[in-house]
């Protein structure tokens, strides 16, 4: 018969116990992880220490690195403000951290302390980059701005006291820069100040100078000290002041003349009009009255200090006399004695009046009489005949002719001091000019000296002070070893990862029972764990330690079949099949074991059993059982001995064996004929179950001639060893063939605490499955072997 793999249609119309109509649509899975840790644990292991190794190597190579620490605390000073409302910043640092590892501050460490005499950096192109690449500064508190900051500097060297006195070497830099900066920032202002100072002071002395010359030739007046602060309004002008005087005397002398016309005028007018004399000589009572409160209201003396006003003759003093005081009560005395009697209270008291006045005059050096009245020589005597209007008349017209000639004098005067007060004016302004030119530089003098000693105390008080918290200390670098055997330790991981990643990737071997089902399309009735390497407790049996089921019945692996037992026996009974066939798909997937193992479960239960090792190529079932292989299916087949005769039974009840026996030469064309059929039906009535052992599919044409006779097959796939290729062949040749394919057995499962349930190992299920032990007794007679006669 021809086992070549012969393909299928793609629309086949074979159906199967238990088959679904599914070719080739699942896809290859992925990788389980889980699956590929726990296969190459030994391998990852191995990778795990070997890199380990090699980073510990590494590091003895390379040498241990020393590191050195320090604290520093950097604190801001309070700036001393300038103006009202303003602070000083310059000099504020922004990064202290940064400006730490600048070549800058390592670059002066490197040239200050002899850096490059270190064996650790003699011969070095750049020292100070080699240590900014070592040297790490972090913030412990603090922010760049706020007044007080922590740092903690690390430096690390191979060198124990190379690094040591690297790390002194910054923080002493890092001081002398904090200085430099201060006094740079606030040097370079004081100097400034300084030179202004100066120069604002020559500037001063030489104004001074020249304002002194310019005031020995100026035709001013000063009333304070050249530079003082009333300078600039001390000078007088002595014209200017005469232009004033002169200008008011005009108006005064204007007003009057302008007085004395109106009633010259006024008066003129009552005469030309025909008035009374009695009217006449009231209006010019009134005049005079008036006359005289104006001027009462304009001095403080009143008579006396009229009499005695310097620069009046004796004419004008006599007339001011006769106007303002003596005239109008020898009016009013004329009227009384024209109206009254003599020896009249009113009389009387004007006559009183006028000697008071003649004798206050008088005393004075003035005569005054009524002879001469029209002369001005005023005698009291001759008072009756006299026209005091008229004589009124006169004399102001006379003083309005003094007035007018005074206004003309005055007008002379005046533009005479006016030009003079021009000219004199010019010096004012320049002198004006020096004085407030002297008071600016005083005022921009005091304000810089007043900032140049803000600056001084600034200088003390502005930029940064650092004070070191801690001596420099040093230690071995554990995180250096740390990182190279982590480093060596993660390469070796990854490349034995890598290694078995890829390595699993073209590994085309079904790795899980998922993988089985999607790819067969088949009911799984169980999953044979993979078997532990523990030695098995022999006994007098001969049995083979692979029949677990016998030597270790509380194990996981009995457990299994147990269950697939349970599955089968389910599946069975409702259908009624009693004869199934065991195969797989490449020898060594071990159906051999499982038939054998899943017979002693079920024989177990109370059922006649009957296994039949239909294998005529390569029988294995009388190894397990230590039964002599003299005799068996091949002898029946050749009709050499029957059936009853071949069949051995075994030391565990209701298990029976029927080995290989002879092997034929064409086993295909002796399992085919109806001999072999008629026996399975001679023995379907005498056990519960028949499994027959038969070769692997794919291996030869042996379980596809067999699977026409039983009532069921039982496929055994072997997980890890099994390829998709194959398994593909399998279901080809199932649906070719159309075998009945009972169920599934995964044979080879990993079972352990990570990608499955285990009994052996959580607590307490052990105990469930194992049996007490039996009271000894003494071992059971082994049955006796037939024979067999030729």
């Amino acid at each position: 018969m021809n086992t070549e793999f012969q393909p299928l249609e793609p629309n086949s119309d074979l159906d199967f116990d238990g088959m679904e109509d599914a070719t080739t649509n699942a896809s290859a899975p992925g990788v389980d992880i889980v699956r590929l840790l726990f296969r190459n644990k030994y391998l990852i292991v191995g990778g795990l220490l070997a890199g380990l190794l090699l980073g510990q190597a590494a590091y003895m190579k390379l040498g241990p690195v020393f590191s050195a620490n320090t604290k520093i605390q950097v604190s801001q000073k309070n700036p001393v403000p300038i103006k009202e409302g303003e602070v000083q910043t310059f000099g504020e640092l922004t990064a202290h951290i940064d400006v730490i590892k600048s070549p800058r501050i390592v670059g002066q460490a490197v040239k200050a302390a002899k850096l490059t005499e270190l064996p650790s950096l003699k011969g070095e192109k750049d020292p100070a980059q080699e240590i900014i690449d070592s040297l790490k500064v972090k913030r412990l508190s603090g922010t760049d701005r706020t007044f007080l900051n922590i740092l903690n500097l690390t430096y690390e060297n191979k060198n124990s006291h190379d690094a040591k006195v690297i790390m002194q070497a910054i923080v002493d830099a890092y001081q002398h820069y904090l200085d430099e900066v201060r006094d740079q920032n606030t040097g370079e202002i004081i100097d400034q100040l300084n030179k202004a100072n100066e120069s604002i002071l020559s500037d001063l002395e030489k104004k001074k100078q020249e304002y002194k010359e310019f005031r020995k030739d100026a035709p001013l007046y000063w009333e304070n000290t050249p530079g003082s602060e009333a300078a600039v309004a001390g000078s007088t002008n002595m014209h200017q002041e005469r232009v004033k005087t002169i200008d008011n005397e005009r108006r005064q002398n204007l007003l009057k003349l302008t007085e004395l016309k109106s009633k010259i005028n006024t008066l003129k007018s009552a005469i030309a009009s025909g008035e009374s004399k009695e009217t006449l000589e009231l209006l010019a009572q009134q005049f005079l009255m008036g006359q005289a409160r104006g001027q009462a209201g304009a001095t403080t003396g009143g008579v006396e200090s009229q009499a005695i006003a310097p620069g009046n003759t004796q004419v004008e003093r006599a007339r001011l006399a006769l106007e303002t005081h003596l005239m109008p009560l020898l009016i009013q005395k004329n009227r009384l004695e024209r109206d009254y009697k003599k020896n009249h209270p009113d009389l009387d008291a004007v006559n009183r009046s006028i000697d008071t006045i003649i004798n206050l005059y008088r005393r004075q050096g003035i005569e005054i009489s009524a002879d001469n009245l029209e002369s001005g020589e005023f005698q009291v005597s001759k008072m009756k005949d006299v026209d005091f209007v008229n004589i009124y008349l006169k004399s102001m017209e006379q003083q309005m002719k003094e007035l007018e000639n005074r206004e003309t004098e005055l007008t002379r005067l005046f533009d005479q001091e006016t030009e003079l007060a021009k000219k004199v004016g010019n010096y004012q302004v320049v002198d004006q000019a020096y004085n407030e030119e002297i008071a600016q530089l005083k005022t921009q003098r005091e304000s810089i000296f007043k900032q140049l000693l803000l600056e001084k105390v600034a200088q003390g008080n502005s930029g940064y002070t650092m004070t070191q918290l801690s001596p420099v200390k040093d230690e071995l670098v554990i995180k250096r070893q740390l990182k190279f055997l982590m480093a060596g330790g993660a390469a070796g991981l990854g490349l034995i990862l890598a290694f078995s990643y890829f390595r699993e990737m073209r590994d085309t071997t079904m790795k899980s029972v998922d993988e089985i089902r999607n790819l067969l399309h088949l009911p799984m009735l169980g999953e044979i764990p993979q078997f532990t390497e523990e030695p098995a407790h022999m006994d007098d049996s001969q049995f083979d330690s692979a029949l677990w089921y016998y030597y270790r019945p509380a194990s996981r692996e009995a457990e299994a079949y147990r269950s697939l037992r349970t599955s089968l026996l389910l599946k069975t009974e409702r259908c009624g099949a009693k004869v199934l066939q065991v195969t797989s798909a490449e020898p060594g997937d071990g159906k051999t074991t499982s038939v054998s193992n899943l017979a002693l479960a079920i024989a177990q239960t109370g059922r006649k059993v009957l296994i039949i090792d239909a294998d005529l190529r390569r029988p294995t079932v009388h190894k397990l059982f230590g039964i002599n292989n003299a005799v068996g299916l091949g002898d029946v087949l050749a009709q050499e001995i029957d059936a009853q005769t071949s069949i051995r039974e075994t030391r565990i009840s209701n298990l029976s064996i029927l080995t290989a026996g002879m092997l034929p030469e064409s086993p295909s064309e002796m399992l085919m004929s109806r001999r072999f059929a008629e026996m399975v039906n001679q023995l379907r009535n005498e056990y519960d179950y028949i499994l027959i052992d038969t070769p692997p599919l794919v291996v030869v044409s042996d379980p596809s001639v067999i699977s026409s006779t039983v009532d069921g097959v039982l496929l055994v796939v072997r997980i890890d060893k099994n390829r998709r290729g194959v398994i593909r062949k399998v279901q080809q040749i199932i649906q070719t063939n159309g075998i009945k394919i009972t169920g599934l057995i995964a044979n080879n499962v990993i079972t352990n605490s990570l990608v499955g349930y285990d009994y052996i190992d959580n607590e307490g299920y052990q105990a469930y499955f194992e049996k007490p032990a039996p009271e000894p007794t003494k071992p059971a007679a082994k049955p006796a072997k037939t024979e067999v006669t030729s």
